[in-house]
Order: C-alpha cells, then sequence, then structure tokens
C-alpha cells in the first residue's frame, strides 16, 4: 500500500488542529499540540496550501461502536462541503458496526450535515446550561 506524505510535520498538524477546535467549537476542553497528539484518535483532515482548513476526529471505543467527533471547519471555508466530505470519509473508514456523534443542539449546521449522511436522532442528553443531541448510523462504507 502507497504511504504519504504532506509537507506540515505531525506536530504541526496537531497544534492547526488544536487551534481549530478552540476557536470553532465551544468545548469544556482546550486543546493544545499535545492532547491532539496523545489522542487515541484518527484525524480526518482537509489542507489548504500548509493550513489545516477542516477536521474530523474518530475515535474506537469498543469492538461495536466508534465516535466522531472534533467536525470543524475554519469559518472562511464553510458552505463549501468540506465538513461534509471530512464526516463521509471517517465514516467511511470507521472499523465498528455502529458509530455515533455528539452535536449542540443550537448547532443547526452540523445536525444537518449529520443528518445528510445517514445519522439518525438518538436522544437528547441535558447538560449545564446547554443540550447534546446524540446522533448515530452504521459504521463502514457509505
Amino acid at each position: 500500500m502507497a504511504t504519504f506524505y504532506t509537507t506540515l510535520t505531525n506536530e504541526e498538524m496537531a497544534a492547526q488542529i488544536a487551534d481549530l477546535l478552540n476557536q470553532a467549537n465551544r468545548l469544556r476542553k482546550v486543546h493544545s499540540k499535545s492532547t491532539i497528539l496523545s489522542s487515541h484518535s484518527i484525524y480526518f483532515v482537509e489542507l489548504c496550501e500548509d493550513k489545516v482548513i477542516g477536521c474530523v476526529g474518530l475515535t474506537k471505543v469498543t469492538s461495536v461502536y466508534s465516535i466522531v467527533h472534533h467536525a470543524s471547519v475554519r469559518p472562511e471555508y464553510r458552505k463549501r462541503g468540506v465538513g461534509k466530505k471530512l464526516l463521509k470519509l471517517a465514516v467511511s473508514q470507521c472499523e465498528t458496526q455502529l458509530v455515533y456523534g455528539r452535536i449542540r443542539e443550537d448547532n443547526i449546521a452540523s445536525l444537518k450535515m449529520s443528518f445528510s449522511v445517514g445519522f439518525k436522532f438518538v436522544q437528547k442528553e441535558p447538560k449545564q446550561g446547554y443540550n447534546l443531541i446524540l446522533v448515530g448510523r452504521t459504521g463502514g462504507y457509505l
């Protein structure tokens, strides 16, 4: 199988992913290069020149299910299909029967995107000051 390399090092890419997550998402946790590099996630990344413009993480939790997370696209690249392409890629590479994601209830764009690639509503999870929507679908190729 072929191996591909980019002009960015893993450290540079992880730092840019952390920056994107911290700016674009309303996460409780602040990410850093080291939190990204030490995670057990596979990141699917879209680059424009040497800049990370979008990412989606995929983490295998058990032999039965995985989670998609950290779906983010830089504001100037939104509504161009970048997030949807990355989400479809992540699901297509999922090695488990099921894949889930959690999306803030007020993040309508991300909910619509997940529904457009086959995710279904599973349940609402109340949090302090907001709700998360758990979505799920079967994993593997779309």
